[in-house]
C-alpha cells in the first residue's frame, strides 16, 4: 500500500506543479524514513524498498514534467513526427497519437481521403503538412473538457493535418501495437459473428458493453444511459469483466486442473479479455485484481499492486477519470457493502436482496466525488436502475463469449444461438430508455462543489471503517468542517438567484438560456449541430427535460438550426418568432433554412406546429419577477436579418436589470428603431450580428446606453467577426465587453 499511495500522490503533486520538485522532495522524505527505521531495527529491507519506491518516484515525477514541458510552437506548419500510438474503433475511424521534434505529444487530426491514413502504424515518422494548436476548451457548463482531457495524459496540442508523407516505416517488431491491431481484429469478427443478425442499434450497442467499442452508438442511446446514470455501462469495467469469468470457474473444474495450472489458465483468460476490451483502466484493474485474487492475496494488497503496475506503466494512469473512479467503486464496495448489508438485512430485506442492493449502495457511496461529473441523481429510482443495469449488463458478457463461440462453429445458426446476447441488449436499451424518460419528468443531477464531495466521501469512508487509533480523531477533525461546508451549501440553495442568464458558447451562432424557478426560455439556439449536442448538453446539465418557450429571432441557420434539433428530439414546447410562414412559404430564408437543416416533412410539420407569432408590445412572464418584451418588429414580413425579434428581458430583482437581445439587426433597423423612440435602455447589450461592422453604430450604443456588452461569435471565424470598427465603438462608450470565443459561455445571476 505504501508505494501505492506514494506513486499515485507523487503523479498528482508533479501534474499539478509540472516539475519533477515534488517527486524529489518525497524522495528524501521516504529515504530518511527508510534510514531511520534502518537504525531502529538493523533491517536492510527497509533501505531496499526506500530506493525501490525513490526510482520509481523519480521516473514517474521526471516523464510527467518532460511531458509537459515539451512546448512546441504553434505557427509551424510543416513539421516530423513519429507516431506513437494507433487505436482503431468499429466505425473504422483511427486515432494517431503522435510525438514532435521537440518532444510534445499530439493528436493527429486528418479529414482528408488518402487511405494511406488508415493504415498507418505506431514507429512510422511522418512529415506533416498541417497546424499545430491548442485543444478546445469547454466553453460552457458541464460540457466535456477536451483540452483537460488529453493533458491528463500528456498530450498539449492537436495536429490539424492537410496532408502527410510516411517519410520512415515503423518497428515490425512493435510488439504492442501488433497486438493491438490483431486483438482489433479478432474484436471485430467475434462481433460481427455474433450480431450478424442484429439491428444497427443493437449492433453498437453490444459493441459498446462487451467490447467496449463506444463508436457507433447514436447520440440519443449516449443521452439516455447518462440521463439515467448508466453512463459507466457503455464502457467495460469491474462488473463487465466479473460477468466475462462467471463461466470459468465451471470450465476449471470441468477439466479438474490442479491450482498452479488452474491459475495459469485463469491469467491468460483474464489478459485476453484484456486485450479483447481494450485495456481501459477499469479493465486493467480488474484483470490484476482478479489474478491477485485468484492467487489467495487480499484484496487490498492487490488493488494497491493494480495502481503500482498501472502507474508505472503510465504515470498519468492516475490523473484519469476511469483509474479514479474504478478505484473509488472498489473502496467503496470493500469498506461499506458488510455493514450495509447488515444494516438492510435488519430491515428484513432478505440477504440476497440485501447484499445486492449493499453493493450498488457501496458503490454510489464510493463514487461520491464524482457525482456532480456523471450527473448522478440520487433517487431510488435511478438506484435500481443502475443496480438492474449493472445486473443486465454483466449477464450480455457472460453470454458474449458463449455465443461468439457457437455462432462461429454454426453460423446458419447464428440467429437462434445469439439470441440470449440479443434478450440482453434490448432490455438494457429498454432500461436506459425507461431511466431517460424519468429523469426528463424531475430530478435535477447533483451539483455540489467538488471540495465538498470529497470531505463527505472521506468522513462516510471513515463511518464505515472497523475502529482504529486515526479514525476518531480524523471524524473529530472532518465532522466539523462537513457541518459548515454543508450549511454552506444549504445557503446557497436557499438563496438561489432568482434568474440565471447563460449566454452559450455555440460557435458563430447565437444562444442564451434564461432559468427561473418556475420556467425556462430559449433565446437562439446557434446551428442543428450545436443544438443537438452543446445546447442539449447544457440543458442536461441543468437538468432541463423540455424548454418552456423558445424564442427564434429569425431564420438564419446560425441562430433558428439549433432550436430545430431540439425540437426534433422533443425538447421543447412552444416557439416565438416574428415571422410564421406557412407550409409553402416562398420567403428565400425559410427555404434556405429547411434545406440547411434538412428536416424531413414529418419533422417540418412538427416544427411549423409549435410556431407561434410574436410582434411589438408582446409581453411573456417567465416568472412574476422575469418577463421578456418584445420591443419589434410590429408585424414579421420575412425570415431576415432585418426582421430579427428585438426583445427586452427584465429581472426586477433588488437592483433591476434589462437586457436587450438584437438578434441579427443591420444599421438601417438600428436606425428605424431608433427614429421610432423605442424604448432601447439596457443594462447589457447582447450585441447583435456577432458584432458585424454594419451593426451596433455608435447612435444606437448611445440610445442602449449598455455598462456590458456580450459578443457570442465563433473563433476564428471566417467573417472576421467581431469587427474591430464595432469593438472600438463599444469601447469609446465605456462597455465591458464579454465574447464567447473568448471567455465561453457567459454566466450572469440575479
Amino acid at each position: 500500500m505504501l508505494p501505492a499511495v506514494l506513486l499515485i500522490t507523487c503523479c498528482m503533486l508533479s501534474f499539478w506543479s509540472e516539475s519533477v520538485i515534488p517527486a524529489a522532495l518525497m524522495c528524501v522524505v521516504v529515504v530518511f524514513v527508510g534510514v531511520s527505521y534502518w537504525q531502529l531495527k538493523k533491517n536492510a529491507n527497509a533501505l531496499f524498498l526506500a530506493l525501490i519506491i525513490c526510482l520509481m518516484l523519480l521516473n514517474s515525477g521526471f516523464y510527467i514534467s518532460s511531458r509537459l514541458n515539451a512546448r512546441e510552437d504553434t505557427g509551424n506548419t510543416e513539421f516530423l513526427c513519429r507516431i506513437t500510438s494507433v487505436s482503431r474503433d468499429m466505425s473504422g475511424d483511427i486515432d494517431v497519437t503522435v510525438r514532435l521534434k521537440g518532444g510534445a505529444y499530439c493528436v493527429l487530426k486528418y479529414y482528408g481521403k488518402d487511405p494511406l491514413y488508415k493504415t498507418l502504424k505506431s514507429g512510422d515518422v511522418i512529415l506533416v503538412q498541417g497546424k499545430i494548436k491548442e485543444p478546445r476548451k469547454a466553453g460552457n457548463p458541464g460540457e466535456f473538457d477536451y483540452r483537460e482531457y488529453l493533458k491528463k495524459q500528456g498530450i498539449l496540442y492537436v495536429v490539424t493535418c492537410d496532408s502527410f508523407e510516411v517519410s520512415e516505416g515503423g518497428f515490425t517488431s512493435n510488439v504492442t501495437g501488433f497486438l493491438q491491431d490483431f486483438f482489433f481484429g479478432l474484436r471485430k469478427e467475434a462481433l460481427n459473428a455474433v450480431s450478424s443478425t442484429f439491428d444497427r442499434p443493437s449492433k453498437a450497442l453490444a459493441a459498446a458493453v462487451c467490447t467496449g467499442d463506444k463508436s457507433l452508438i447514436s447520440d440519443d442511446v449516449r443521452r439516455d444511459f447518462k440521463m439515467s446514470c448508466c453512463s459507466h455501462l457503455l464502457a467495460v469495467s469491474g462488473t463487465h469483466f466479473a460477468g466475462f469469468l462467471v463461466c470459468l470457474p465451471m470450465v476449471l473444474n470441468a477439466f479438474r486442473l490442479k491450482r498452479r495450472s488452474a491459475f495459469i489458465v485463469h491469467s491468460l483468460f483474464c489478459i485476453l479479455i484484456g486485450f479483447m476490451t481494450g485495456w481501459s483502466d477499469s479493465v486493467t484493474r480488474a484483470a490484476i485484481m482478479s489474478i491477485c485474487l485468484f492467487a489467495g492475496r487480499d484484496w487490498l494488497s492487490s488493488l494497491c499492486l493494480a495502481s503500482v503496475v498501472m502507474t508505472l506503466a503510465d504515470p498519468f494512469c492516475p490523473l484519469s477519470s476511469g483509474f479514479q473512479m474504478s478505484f473509488c467503486a472498489v473502496l467503496g464496495i470493500k469498506v461499506c457493502s458488510r455493514r450495509l448489508t447488515a444494516i438492510l438485512m435488519r430491515l428484513h430485506m432478505g440477504e440476497k436482496i440485501s447484499s445486492v442492493l449493499a453493493l450498488a449502495i457501496s458503490a454510489g457511496l464510493g463514487m461520491i466525488p464524482f457525482w456532480t461529473e456523471i450527473s448522478m441523481r440520487p433517487d431510488i429510482e435511478h438506484l435500481l436502475i443502475q443496480i438492474a443495469g449493472s445486473f443486465i449488463a454483466g449477464l450480455a458478457c457472460t453470454c458474449f463469449i458463449p455465443c461468439v463461440f457457437l455462432c462461429s462453429l454454426l453460423p446458419f445458426w447464428s440467429r437462434y444461438l445469439s439470441s440470449p446476447l440479443l434478450l440482453c441488449i434490448k432490455i438494457l436499451e429498454r432500461l436506459v430508455s425507461f431511466g431517460s424518460d424519468l429523469s426528463g419528468k424531475g430530478g435535477a443531477p447533483v451539483h455540489l462543489p467538488k471540495a465538498f464531495l470529497v470531505v463527505l466521501a472521506v468522513t462516510v469512508f471513515l463511518i464505515f471503517l472497523p475502529r482504529n487509533m486515526l479514525k476518531r480523531p480524523a471524524l473529530t477533525v472532518l465532522c466539523p468542517v462537513l457541518a459548515v461546508m454543508t450549511g454552506l451549501n444549504v445557503f446557497s440553495v436557499i438563496n438561489r438567484p432568482e434568474c440565471r442568464v447563460v449566454f452559450a458558447d455555440v460557435g458563430q451562432g447565437d444562444c442564451c438560456l434564461i432559468m427561473t424557478h418556475g420556467k425556462t426560455c430559449l433565446i437562439d439556439a446557434g446551428t442543428c449541430e450545436e443544438g443537438a449536442s452543446t445546447v442539449a448538453d447544457l440543458l442536461d446539465h441543468y437538468g432541463i427535460s423540455k424548454v418552456d418557450v423558445c424564442v427564434m429571432s429569425h431564420w438564419d441557420v446560425d441562430h433558428s438550426g439549433g432550436i430545430a434539433a431540439l425540437c426534433v428530439q422533443g425538447r421543447t414546447k412552444t416557439i416565438l418568432t416574428s415571422y410564421v410562414p406557412s407550409a409553402d412559404d416562398k420567403d428565400k430564408d425559410v427555404k434556405d433554412f429547411f434545406k440547411s437543416t434538412g428536416l424531413n416533412e414529418r419533422e417540418k410539420t412538427l416544427y411549423l406546429s409549435q410556431l407561434k407569432p410574436a410582434h411589438a408590445g408582446d409581453r411573456m412572464f417567465i416568472s412574476e419577477s422575469v418577463w421578456l418584451d418584445v420591443i419589434y418588429p410590429s408585424e414579421g414580413k420575412g425570415g431576415g436579418n432585418e426582421e430579427s425579434l428585438v426583445a427586452k428581458l427584465h429581472i426586477d430583482s433588488l437592483d433591476p436589470v434589462d437586457i436587450l437581445f438584437t438578434g441579427d439587426i443591420g444599421k438601417d433597423t438600428e436606425k428605424l428603431m431608433i427614429g421610432d423612440q423605442l424604448d432601447l435602455d439596457c443594462d447589457i447589450l447582447k450585441v447583435a450580428h456577432h458584432g458585424s461592422k454594419y451593426s451596433s453604430t455608435a447612435e444606437f450604443i448611445e440610445a442602449c446606453s449598455p455598462s456590458v456588452a456580450v459578443i457570442s461569435v465563433g473563433a476564428n471565424n471566417f467573417y472576421g467577426h467581431p469587427a474591430p470598427a464595432t469593438l472600438e465603438r463599444l469601447d469609446s462608450y465605456g462597455c465591458r465587453v464579454f465574447r464567447t470565443d473568448l471567455e465561453g459561455a457567459v454566466v450572469l445571476e440575479y
